[in-house]
């Protein structure tokens, strides 16, 4: 029973940072790139999310994991914050060079499509 207890709490917890940002949970499941029904049951309790969609929460909302996993903050959490920069730096750098990679996916697809339909016109 605990176990379902924690899901839930920690669902409520998720639900009320949405709630006071105003945003929908599909506009928070694409931030997770997960479905909004796969969100849903993050917030009603009903599964746990996973490490990454826990990171990702934590950093957009400016929460700690034990916020999040607790409901409470730890006493370093405003000093932790601070020394995140370089790792929010380096995951902007990680990121950009996934959407640079994706685009250049994505041109060479466009090339491929104008080429079929060059042939078949």
């Amino acid at each position: 029973m605990q176990e379902i207890l924690s899901k839930k709490n920690l669902g409520e917890r998720i639900k009320s940072l949405r709630k006071e940002k105003l945003h929908s949970q599909s506009f928070v499941a694409d931030l997770l790139q997960l479905s909004r029904s796969n969100y849903s049951q993050i917030e009603l309790g009903n599964q746990y999310p996973t490490f990454s969609t826990l990171h990702t929460l934590s950093r957009y909302y400016n929460k700690s994991y034990d916020w999040l996993l607790h409901g409470a903050s730890t006493a370093g959490d405003e000093e932790n914050r601070d020394n995140d920069v370089p790792v929010l730096v380096q995951d902007l750098e990680i990121s950009l060079k996934n959407f640079a990679k994706s685009l250049r996916e994505l041109e060479s697809e466009m090339q491929i499509i104008k080429k079929t339909i060059v042939a078949i016109g």
